[in-house]
């Protein structure tokens, strides 16, 4: 799929990420740990993963615990906070979808971001470069 949508360049690019994340395992899982008990939404967290190729495992299980405690404690917190502000007065959803739909675009033009960066320059002189725009080569 790398080959499909990523451009020579970019895979290069986010090769780089790739290094990184590898020689730094633990960090990797403790980040993914740490995102798990956020409200964000996961979906592009792990298209962003998953375009570097590496291993899912290593990611996915600290994702899990971590949201299986996270879940739990929103739930808890959400009904208790329901109960105290007498939330189910309130119309339904009239806040949730413009929180999803803001999240949503905001996080794809994250995901669009961590194509563009060139994590090389990034890592080692501390400057946030964007690579130029080059098509991918299916569509070229």
């Amino acid at each position: 799929m790398r080959k499909k949508l990523l451009s020579d360049a970019h895979r290069a690019n986010i090769d780089v990420t790739k290094n990184h994340l590898e020689a730094r395992t633990t960090l990797t899982a403790g980040l993914f740990l740490f995102y798990a008990f956020s409200p964000l939404p996961s979906n592009f967290l792990f298209i962003a993963y998953g375009l570097t190729g590496l291993p899912l495992l290593r990611v996915a299980l600290p994702f899990f615990v971590g949201r299986l405690a996270s879940y739990g404690f929103f739930i808890a917190g959400g009904a208790a906070a329901g109960r105290h502000f007498e939330i189910e007065s309130m119309v339904p959803g009239a806040y949730a979808a413009a929180w999803f739909i803001g999240t949503q675009l905001l996080i794809l033009e994250a995901l669009y971001c961590f194509t563009r960066v060139d994590w090389t320059v990034l890592f080692n002189c501390h400057k946030l470069v964007w690579l130029p725009r080059t098509a991918p080569a299916s569509v070229r």
